[in-house]
C-alpha cells in the first residue's frame, strides 16, 4: 500500500491475514498505527492479538533504509510506553523486491551488532516468494499479495482474471469483502504494471469497478473532505490538487517542481481522484512522475 499506505489499508481490513503471512503466532488481530505525536508520523503496522498475548509489528519497505533497525527500535518502544505493555513482541520487515534487499542484509546485521533491544526480526522479500508458497496457506484475504510475489507482468495479467474469479465465488465472503479484496489486488497490480489503468484493471476483472469499493470511496472521500474543511467551496479541483500535493510532501518530503507545476495545471475532478487512488501503489518520486504525466 504508495505501498505502505497499502498495507495499512490492507491490514485494518485483513489482520489476520497479514499476520498469517508473516507467520505470526496463532491469534484473532486488529492493526493499529502508531503515532509519533510530535510529528505525526505514523509506524506502518502494530497487529495486536485480542488475547493479550501477542503483538508484531511490520514494517514494509520500497527502499533503502540504513536505519530502518533503529527506527523500529523506537517504534516498539513508543508502543510499549503508549501502551503501558511488556509482554512480547515480534518484528518483521517486508522488502518489496530484489533492489531492496540491500537493506534487508544491512538490516540483519545492524540486529546482530546492536545491544540497544535484543528482539529477533523476520525478514521477508516479496520478490522471492512464490506465489505457490502464498497459495498454499490457503487464505484467500492473502489473493492481492499476490502480484507482489515472484511473478513476471505478463504473467500477472495472464492470472488476473482467473484470481478475481476466485475471489468473487469465494464463499463466507461479505460482499464488502469481496470488493476490497479485488480493489486490493488491483492496487497491487498497478504497483507492477505501472502502465496498468484502473480501466484495464476492471476489464481483467470481468466488468469490475474498482472507483465503487469501499476502499476506493473511502480514500478520494477523504481527500474531497479535506480540501473542504479547508474552505475550497469553489473549484473543488484546487482543493484536491493541494491535498495531493500535501500527501506527496508526506510521503517523498520536498515535491520536485515539476510534479507541483502539473498537479497544479489539472483540473479534471476525475483524473485528480484518479492519482489520489493510485498514489497508493508508487514507492518513488520517479514512479510519481510516471503517475501525474
Amino acid at each position: 500500500m504508495a505501498t505502505d499506505k497499502l498495507f495499512l489499508e490492507y491490514s485494518a481490513y485483513f489482520p489476520n491475514a497479514l499476520a498469517k503471512f508473516v507467520h505470526a503466532e496463532a491469534d484473532d488481530y486488529e492493526a493499529k498505527s502508531l503515532t509519533f505525536k510530535e510529528i505525526e508520523k505514523r509506524a506502518d503496522i502494530f497487529l495486536i492479538g485480542r488475547s493479550g498475548r501477542h503483538v508484531v509489528l511490520v514494517e514494509t519497505q520500497g527502499y533503502d533504509d540504513a536505519e530502518l533497525y533503529y527506527s523500529m527500535v523506537k517504534k516498539i518502544m513508543l508502543f510499549c510506553t503508549q501502551n503501558k505493555y511488556w509482554g512480547s513482541m515480534e518484528a518483521t520487515a517486508i522488502f518489496l523486491d530484489e533492489s531492496h534487499y540491500r537493506a534487508a542484509g544491512l538490516f540483519e546485521r545492524q540486529f546482530g551488532q546492536s545491544s540497544l533491544l535484543r528482539f529477533t526480526p523476520k525478514v521477508l522479500v516479496f520478490s522471492r516468494i512464490k506465489v505457490e508458497e502464498l497459495s498454499q496457506l490457503n487464505d484467500i484475504h492473502l489473493m492481492p499479495l499476490y502480484p507482489l510475489c515472484d511473478i513476471s507482468p505478463q504473467e500477472i495479467e495472464q492470472q488476473a482474471p482467473n484470481w478475481a474469479a476466485q475471489i468473487k465465488r469465494a464463499p463466507d465472503l461479505t460482499e464488502d469483502e469481496r470488493k476490497n479484496l479485488l480493489s486490493f489486488l488491483g492496487g497491487a497490480i498497478s504497483h507492477r504494471i505501472k502502465t496498468t489503468s484502473e480501466e484495464v484493471i476492471n476489464k481483467l476483472f470481468g466488468g469490475f469497478v474498482m472507483e465503487d469499493t469501499p476502499v476506493v470511496q473511502q480514500i478520494v472521500q477523504r481527500v474531497e473532505k479535506r480540501g473542504i474543511e479547508k474552505g475550497i467551496e469553489k473549484g473543488i479541483p484546487l482543493g484536491i490538487q493541494q491535498i495531493l500535493l500535501e500527501q506527496m510532501a508526506a510521503r517523498f518530503g520536498v515535491v520536485p517542481e515539476e510534479i507541483r507545476q502539473k498537479i497544479q495545471t489539472i483540473n479534471d475532478t476525475d483524473n485528480l481522484k484518479r492519482i489520489a487512488t493510485l498514489l497508493l501503489t508508487i514507492q518513488s518520486v520517479d514512479e510519481l512522475k510516471d503517475l501525474v504525466n
